[in-house]
């Protein structure tokens, strides 16, 4: 399936410079997944840092080596060309696994586990990792809200996340759910936030998405800009058991200014 690049425009005044971005979600890495062609697209834009809001791997529960190696590949490559920024998301820490009433529904809850090796070779890797928490690079704040699916709440963990938007710096925001944004993040005094998750609604008909995990049908939050700060991308992964139709994946290039 063809890849394709998308690019937006931000305006918040915040950053005193332009700033552009890499957006590259949703992977779901396999064994003999290519990424030339993701790599070429990242390199032409020429991008001052790299966010990966989560599902670049199937699980980081040390199982399944084989099928990682192109995440590695992935991060590796695009470190070669801008600090990289990585988040968790639902297939990674175990979110995953069962369907009711056409949107995510846990069956039950599963303790939040990293294989040590997995985490150690991502970081190894190149990838700065924004787990429930931030860090502060060149003057930029940038946070990860890992899923939530795993907790009781089936939501986010945001004790944190008050005293990120309090920094007096710009804010950006690594949170696999654009579903989370109406309710946890809309309104919070963050610059941009980027999502992934879903992937683009899988079919798309008349520019909507189709369906979505935690959206349903005809979900809103599937591709590009909203409130002009939370930007989704369709992700990375080509057709699998559910076949993409009108919805190529993508990367996301986001200039910020």
């Amino acid at each position: 399936m063809r890849l394709v690049k998308s690019s937006y425009k931000i305006h918040t005044g915040s950053f005193g410079r332009s700033v552009r971005f890499a957006l590259l979600s949703d992977l779901h890495s396999k064994e003999g997944r290519k990424i030339d062609g993701i790599i070429k697209l990242v390199a032409e834009a020429r991008p001052d840092y790299i966010l990966m809001p989560g599902d670049i791997f199937e699980r980081l529960d040390g199982t399944l080596q084989s099928d990682k190696e192109s995440g590695y590949e992935l991060i590796r490559r695009s470190r070669e060309i801008a600090p990289v920024i990585y988040s968790i998301g639902n297939h990674e820490n175990g979110g995953i696994r069962s369907w009711d009433k056409l949107k995510w529904n846990k069956i039950k809850c599963i303790p939040k586990y990293y294989a040590p090796a997995d985490v150690e070779k991502i970081e190894g890797s190149g990838a700065v990792i924004v787990d429930d928490g931030y860090v502060v690079i060149d003057g930029i704040a940038f946070g990860g809200v890992a899923s939530g699916l795993i907790n009781i709440s089936r939501g986010p963990l945001l004790d944190w996340i008050d005293g990120f938007c309090a920094l007096d710096m710009p804010k950006v925001l690594l949170c696999h759910h654009p579903e989370y944004y109406p309710e946890y993040l809309k309104g919070r005094d963050i610059d941009l936030i980027v999502s992934g998750h879903a992937h683009g609604g899988q079919w798309r008909v008349f520019g909507r998405g189709v369906f979505a995990p935690g959206q349903g049908l005809f979900p809103k939050y599937t591709e590009g800009v909203h409130d002009g700060k939370l930007v989704v991308s369709r992700g990375l992964k080509p057709s699998g058991v559910i076949p993409r139709f009108f919805n190529p994946p993508e990367v996301v290039i986001i200039d910020v200014e």
